[in-house]
């Protein structure tokens, strides 16, 4: 198996490699470039060479040789003038470093010297016009470049240089930077989400332990927090449950004894009392309990089960009926659902005269609507109209004997467990809209 390259453990180290790695490429880039460069000794330019053999044939010749030399010299290099200078060689005006003198210096050998005239160059750095070369004997020859020298100093196409260097600088720091940055985003991206996404209607598996050692930390830390959350709702909701639990055997004795009353309207007040404390303890049993949410998801034709529901509310002498598909399946648990669909239906026969149950399909989603034509809810009270315990408004508040706010607030919990969300709108012309989105199912198979 193939070692991977592992990252520095911290964030800080990290971020010294990646700028360390992108410093270190660009001098290894830039001592590249000065070593490409850079001036070499050479021997000149191919160009020189023909100028080499004229000075080396004349300098072998005798005195009176020397002129035809050259004027067949100028027949067969006519780009050049050579010229013999009577009396010494005249001082130079410049360093003998020039690349032309350099190059031409190395060719004939130490015996000859080659220097620059004064004037000779009209631009710094240009090639000369002209060159002096004292033989062995000690004349002077005067080569003159007719045309110019086109193998004088090479002139290096530095922008396309830098460009192209600066490239291959941005496109290694950004392939580093990304190498780098992945074991540090990446693990981030991942806290985030989980983070985000946390809630205490879920159990899913802990986050993975990666990334540098600081995240790593901050994911034990979410780790841990997840579990004490947990376990303190699990908790409080197992207290609470056995509360709730427990009051329901007073409640039973209190009702037998309710029907000894021999006072008709005494007895009545007294079971609808009853009544409702039991209400509120089935209630608060169903909010509370989560044993559904343990058994895994199965498909429910959700047609059928508001079909179903209508039914039931009519026969009961309500005005209700259903409106949507024939068939349609969400994946969940039918009883919930039901309890659900049930609240939302119960709270607007509760204040209106006509309830639909309307159903249709989307994309991705089924999305159940429970309409009435009550007198509606203001849009500053919804929201808080979802939490537990919180009742109407003027409104719509019922009386003091029915209800105790966990109807909405049961159906939001509901669909926000099978993936869901639950909002209230207006209902024009009039009335309250509960709207329950749910995810849909598989595609129930033919026969």
């Amino acid at each position: 198996m193939t070692p991977r390259l592992r990252l520095p453990s911290r964030i800080a180290s990290q971020i010294a490699m990646m700028v360390i790695g992108a410093v270190v490429l660009l001098q290894m880039l830039m001592a590249g470039a000065l070593f490409l460069l850079a001036p070499r000794p050479h021997r000149g330019p191919p160009e020189l060479a023909p100028v080499a053999a004229v000075i080396r044939l004349t300098a072998a010749a005798s005195a009176g040789l020397r002129p035809q030399i050259l004027d067949a010299a100028h027949i067969a290099e006519p780009g050049f003038r050579f010229t013999l200078m009577p009396g010494h060689a005249p001082e130079a005006t410049e360093k003998e470093a020039h690349p032309v003198v350099n190059g031409l210096g190395q060719r004939l050998g130490p015996a000859f010297r080659v220097w620059v005239p004064a004037g000779a160059v009209r631009d710094p750095g240009g090639v000369p016009d002209a060159l002096m070369v004292a033989l062995p004997d000690g004349q002077v020859l005067q080569v003159m470049l007719a045309n110019g020298l086109p193998g004088g100093p090479r002139p290096t196409p530095l922008p396309l240089f830098v460009v192209g260097t600066l490239g291959l600088v941005a496109v290694n720091i950004g392939v580093l930077t990304i190498w780098a940055s992945r074991g540090v985003t990446a693990p981030l991206a991942r806290f985030a989400k989980v983070a985000e996404e946390f809630s205490v209607d879920r159990d899913p598996a802990p986050l993975r332990e990666e990334g540098p050692a600081e995240i790593r930390a901050a994911v034990r830390a979410l780790n841990r927090m997840r579990d004490r959350i947990h376990s303190m709702f699990a908790d409080r909701t197992q207290m609470l449950a056995a509360v709730s639990h427990d009051l329901r055997t007073p409640i039973t004795r209190m009702r037998l004894r309710a029907e000894f009353i021999e006072e008709p309207g005494l007895k009545a007040q007294f079971t609808r009392d009853l009544e409702q404390m039991d209400a509120m303890v089935q209630g608060a049993l169903f909010f509370l309990r989560d044993g559904d949410q343990k058994k895994p998801a199965a498909p429910v034709d959700l047609s059928s089960l508001l079909q179903t529901i209508a039914d039931t509310f009519g026969d009961m002498g309500r005005d209700v009926r259903y409106e949507g598909p024939r068939q349609a399946v969400a994946l969940g648990h039918a009883r919930q659902l039901e309890r659900a669909v049930v609240n939302l239906v119960e709270n607007a026969v509760r204040y209106g005269r006509t309830v639909a149950i309307r159903l249709r399909q989307e994309e991705a989603a089924l999305v159940i609507d429970v309409a009435d034509d009550g007198p509606g809810i203001a849009p500053a009270d919804r929201l808080l109209l979802l939490k537990p315990f919180t009742r109407g408004d003027a409104a719509r508040r019922q009386s003091d004997a029915e209800g105790f706010g966990l109807g909405l607030s049961i159906a939001q919990s509901i669909a926000a467990a099978h993936g869901g969300e639950l909002s209230l709108h207006d209902n024009p012309p009039q009335g309250l809209l509960a709207r329950m989105t749910l995810p849909k199912g598989p595609a129930p198979e033919r026969a």
